[in-house]
């Protein structure tokens, strides 16, 4: 069978992979892939079908076998592996995962189910601060390590890396778990699973400034309906509950006119003045504010926000117009066209 262990050679050197990796994928040692090579000593028949997958090739170039049906099995083992998502069944979930691994050895999305198994075994099905929840969580790093390290596909690799910072922390290793969490593409949503103390405060509420910027816009969106908006307000509001806006005084300024577009178009005409009364006002606390803030750097104090701050010296301009002068553009919209006659609204272009 010395030609066996020729073309073993060959395809392995064809995939730039040592005899220690392919040792490793099928878990022998690299001396017994090295007898294989070199004539010494056969693969065992067993190990057939698993080598042939790695070197994705057919038995035929191997040892003269017709392959079974690969892809009905790699549909079991889906189905089976889908069914535990439905029931919770972890210790199953493990066992699958095992066998896809063992019987495809070098398949990234298998080894990241058994990552995953390991994972969820260790939470779900050990004792906690165990030796054997340890050994689960250390066995899917390990895995996490080997796509990070072997694994060409973006996704597969990444979906690793959002793995490993996940067991990282559980081992004590807390500051890999940054060094890996800032090489994936979503670094601030990972951070907050793995930092600490002073540092991960600050990133929360950096995440909060974020998703509360992202919330107002969404209900804000079209500017069409009313309740939305004032749901933004509301919320802004609920977050500052000290009214130390500082950049939301500019949130809101836009909030009050989309608000008094609404009201317009409700033929609430005194209310919309009403509203744009008070988006003027935070034009111009926003403008106080923002001179402040280029000399220095102003921190908000509220009880959800109180470790950030806002540096204007660090905010992009989209134009060279203050907010004040925004506003008065604002109201020149033909959306106010019907209050164009009333006194209180052509007032406001003098305030």
């Amino acid at each position: 069978m010395t030609h066996i262990g020729i073309k073993i050679k060959e395809l392995r050197k064809k995939r730039d992979m040592t005899q220690e990796k392919l040792a490793e994928y099928l878990n022998v040692t690299f001396q017994a892939v090295s007898k294989w090579e070199t004539g010494a000593a056969s693969p065992d028949l067993s190990m057939i079908v698993p080598l042939a997958r790695l070197l994705n090739v057919s038995t035929d170039e191997l040892f003269g076998l017709v392959e079974k049906d690969v892809d009905t099995r790699q549909m079991e083992l889906k189905k089976l592996w889908d069914e535990t998502w439905r029931t919770g069944d972890t210790a199953k979930r493990y066992e699958i995962a095992k066998a896809a691994v063992s019987e495809y050895p070098g398949n990234y999305d298998y080894i990241l189910w058994l990552a995953g198994a390991e994972d969820s075994y260790a939470i779900l099905n050990c004792v906690r601060d165990s030796d054997e929840q340890k050994l689960h969580f250390e066995n899917a790093i390990r895995f996490y390590e080997r796509i990070i390290e072997d694994c060409n596909d973006t996704d597969t690799k990444n979906s690793a890396i959002y793995g490993i910072v996940m067991n990282l922390p559980n081992i004590g290793r807390r500051d890999e778990a940054v060094q890996y969490a800032k090489q994936h593409p979503d670094a601030d949503e990972l951070l907050k699973w793995c930092l600490t103390g002073e540092e991960w405060e600050k990133h929360r509420q950096k995440m909060i400034f974020y998703k509360l910027s992202d919330l107002v816009g969404e209900l804000e969106w079209g500017k069409r309906s009313l309740a939305s908006i004032q749901a933004a307000e509301k919320i802004i509001k609920l977050v500052i509950d000290d009214e130390n806006y500082l950049w939301h005084h500019d949130t809101l300024m836009h909030n009050y006119v989309w608000q008094g577009i609404c009201l317009t178009r409700q033929g609430r005409y005194e209310e919309a003045v009403s509203v744009l009364k008070k988006s003027h006002k935070h034009a111009v606390l926003f403008e106080e504010m923002n001179e402040k803030a280029k000399k220095k750097p102003l921190m908000y104090t509220s009880s959800v926000l109180n470790k950030i701050s806002y540096d204007a010296a660090q905010v992009t301009k989209s134009g060279t117009s203050t907010l004040t002068e925004d506003f008065k553009e604002y109201l020149t919209w033909e959306e106010f066209d019907v209050l164009r006659d009333r006194e209180d609204f052509k007032a406001l272009f003098n305030l």
